[in-house]
């Protein structure tokens, strides 16, 4: 069992930047990995047709996510889509952990961290765990 309870998987048709969260907010980079055959799709190619999500691309994303937690997939284009049906055709137990896919133009790994944490940081439902009131919310009996 992994220390890292979530992740996220920042992906674009060239790369991809795998970061895990521990539960006391320790984060690391686990993978940041280019793909060497991901061209770019262009409408008025002569061929006219949509080049095939990289599998050995996808894969190495897939072996990264060793985690027990929940797993948040973002980027700019499709490419998180590709991601996602691939994890669920080739992963059915880690798709059941993906969170979200969400848009994310910033590649950088500040605004890839920062779009992680107000995404698992709003999850009332994260780790298991139910929020609970404070103190102050509770109604004690007799009091006015």
């Amino acid at each position: 069992m992994s220390a890292y309870f979530d992740a996220v998987v920042f992906i674009d048709r060239r790369e991809a930047k795998l970061f895990h969260f521990s539960a006391k907010g320790e984060v690391k980079l686990v993978l940041a990995h280019t793909s060497a055959q991901r061209p770019h799709h262009q409408a008025n190619h002569e061929d006219r047709t949509k080049h095939a999500p990289d599998d050995e691309f996808m894969e190495t994303i897939v072996r990264s996510l060793d985690h027990d937690g929940n797993t948040l997939i973002c980027g700019p284009g499709n490419s998180k889509y590709e991601l996602q049906a691939y994890v669920q055709k080739h992963s059915p137990d880690l798709a059941a952990r993906i969170s979200g896919v969400e848009d994310l133009d910033d590649p950088l790994d500040s605004g890839i961290l920062a779009a992680a944490r107000k995404f698992f940081g709003t999850r009332e439902h994260r780790h298991g765990m139910q929020r609970m009131p404070s103190a102050g919310h509770f109604d004690v009996p007799g009091k006015s």
